[in-house]
């Protein structure tokens, strides 16, 4: 396969074959960022609605600060982390933790 012609610029067409007959596909580059962007854009809405949970559990929020779940009670105890009660079970608002770490940073 040969390859394709060096580019002068970054507003060049990219050629692509499209399979082994020899035919290809030229496509501008700005197509192709913005296809790009898009899709990214996309994924990272996908993966943060199902990868962060609105409320933790300490050991998970211990394991975000890497620290031990003590020091999480201690946070909490001191009234430095806001929690929730359900039970037994303590848990942090995401927003809350992420406004503490913002105010110690």
């Amino acid at each position: 396969m040969a390859a394709p012609p060096p580019r002068t610029n970054g507003s060049a067409p990219s050629t692509k074959p499209t399979n082994g007959s020899g035919l290809s596909l030229t496509v501008p580059d700005e197509l192709v960022e913005a296809l790009a962007e898009r899709a990214a854009e996309l994924a990272a809405e996908r993966l943060g609605a199902s990868t962060a949970p609105e409320l933790m559990t300490v050991p998970e929020v211990a394991a975000y600060l890497r620290c031990n779940k003590q020091r999480v009670y201690d946070l909490i105890s001191q009234g430095r982390l806001p929690c929730l009660k359900d039970g037994a079970r303590v848990l942090i608002r995401r927003a809350d933790l992420l406004a503490y770490l913002e105010a110690v940073a």
